[in-house]
């Protein structure tokens, strides 16, 4: 199955429910065995993680906080200066 398949059943299941859902949604099956756990650091007053630097250093190279556009030329917004710009590499 694709995902383009699985797209197109999902969205055909939200018109269309299959009947068992339906049946176990109207009986209230399985309300009890949905209860959320919160995770350790979602409580009220929690505070974030301190070792952020940590987790992101574990991650790779690529996940590091700074600034993200380092590095990058300025944005050009004007059509006519990069088409002139276009036009001058060639």
């Amino acid at each position: 199955m694709t995902l383009f398949d699985l797209e197109e059943l999902m969205a055909y299941w939200v018109e269309h429910p299959p009947v068992h859902i339906l049946v176990g949604a109207y009986l209230g099956v399985g309300k009890h065995q949905r209860r959320r756990i919160p995770s350790a650091g979602s409580g009220p007053g929690a505070a974030a993680s301190s070792d952020l630097q940590g987790i992101l250093a574990e991650l790779g190279p690529g996940f590091g906080t700074g600034d993200v556009h380092a590095g990058l030329p300025g944005v050009v917004l004007d059509f006519a200066e990069l088409k002139s710009r276009a036009k001058s590499r060639d």
